[in-house]
């Protein structure tokens, strides 16, 4: 009896089936299509997920190679400025140079600084130029010292900050004559009364005497003056003119002997 009911069911079931397609007359294969389709995109799922990371991972790398190319772009754009800025803080120095070198009676050669002494003391400096013992280097500002000595294509320049390096000196337009000698970090002059003392603030430059430092160039400008009780001459300290902590470029001046007849 109960097969029976299972027969009719599945009879009437085919009935109603071929109904609706007769109605819809749509073929059978895209009904199976449709009953499938989901089944087909789940097992797509993983292929199409796969296809979207390596799109995913393809495009990261790309960004990352645009990101670096990129960067070392800018690397390169912003030591390009760097190096425009130099050469022109160089050319700056070598035009101001010129004005110094119109002292006569010199040979007047521009000097690049290749090394800083890391003594404050000594306060040495070295030069990328051939040069002799006791030639004056000055900057764009003023007197930086003597050559003390002379290695291949390299001097090394001993500062006016060093204390074994006196330098005559005097005030324009004035009689004054005193030296001016290094104590590693500022300048004292030596033998000046007080009464003759001068202001703060003045500018002392190198009177030409003894023959080695040409007259005329800045030296030190005057920053404290103290009276001594009991001694005549003043205490009077100085900072120098000149920047070569900071300067690229100096000038060194060899005296020109006149030829003998």
């Amino acid at each position: 009896m109960l097969h029976r009911h299972v027969i009719w069911r599945v009879i009437l079931l085919i009935l109603v089936l071929t109904i609706i397609l007769s109605l819809q007359r749509l073929p059978i294969g895209q009904y199976i299509t449709l009953g499938i389709s989901p089944l087909i995109s789940t097992l797509h799922a993983p292929a199409r997920w796969w296809h979207d990371a390596g799109l995913w991972l393809q495009d990261r790398e790309q960004l990352q190679e645009e990101l670096i190319t990129t960067r070392n772009t800018l690397e390169r754009q912003t030591a390009l400025i760097q190096q425009g800025k130099s050469l022109a803080e160089e050319n700056k120095q070598l035009r101001q140079l010129l004005k110094i070198t119109d002292i006569h009676g010199y040979q007047w050669r521009a000097a690049q600084v290749l090394g800083r002494s890391p003594d404050k003391k000594s306060q040495r400096l070295i030069l990328q130029i051939q040069s002799q013992a006791d030639d004056v280097v000055v900057s764009s500002s003023g007197l930086v010292g003597l050559v003390d000595q002379s290695l291949a294509q390299t001097a090394v320049v001993r500062t006016i900050l060093d204390a074994s390096l006196a330098v005559p000196v005097t005030i324009l337009d004035s009689p004054l004559a005193a030296l001016i000698r290094g104590q590693g970090d500022h300048l004292l002059v030596d033998f000046i009364p007080m009464e003759q003392a001068p202001a703060v603030g003045a500018i002392l430059q190198t009177s030409g005497a003894g023959g080695i430092f040409p007259p005329g160039i800045p030296v030190a400008r005057i920053v404290r003056v103290e009276a001594l009780q009991g001694r005549v001459f003043a205490r009077i300290e100085a900072k120098p003119t000149a920047h070569w902590q900071r300067d690229n470029w100096l000038a060194i001046a060899s005296r020109i002997h006149p030829k003998e007849p």
